[in-house]
């Protein structure tokens, strides 16, 4: 079974949506990370992607976790809201 479908019978449609909508940002910057990283994307050309780049500082904290640390359900569901809210400045 795919691990998406089965997600959908553990967490809530408003998580599911906080997600997909985690694993789009990421993507985007992910598809772009060599342009924004020899300084070749330009500032205005694609505000998607400027929210992925706002938005991606806080997307990795919730990635990375030590090998010892243990997060519940409800705490692991916080942190995916506050990193889709969360933005850094883009300049």
């Amino acid at each position: 079974a795919s691990i998406s479908r089965d997600m959908t019978s553990l967490i809530t449609t408003e998580q599911f949506q906080q997600v997909r909508r985690f694993k789009q940002i990421l993507s985007r910057y992910q598809r772009n990370r060599d342009l924004i990283s020899v300084g070749v994307y330009v500032a205005g050309a694609d505000p998607q992607l400027e929210d992925a780049i706002a938005r991606y500082p806080r997307l990795e904290v919730y990635l990375q976790q030590n090998i010892g640390d243990s997060v519940d359900y409800g705490t692991a569901i916080d942190q995916l809201q506050l990193s889709l809210e969360t933005r850094e400045a883009y300049a």
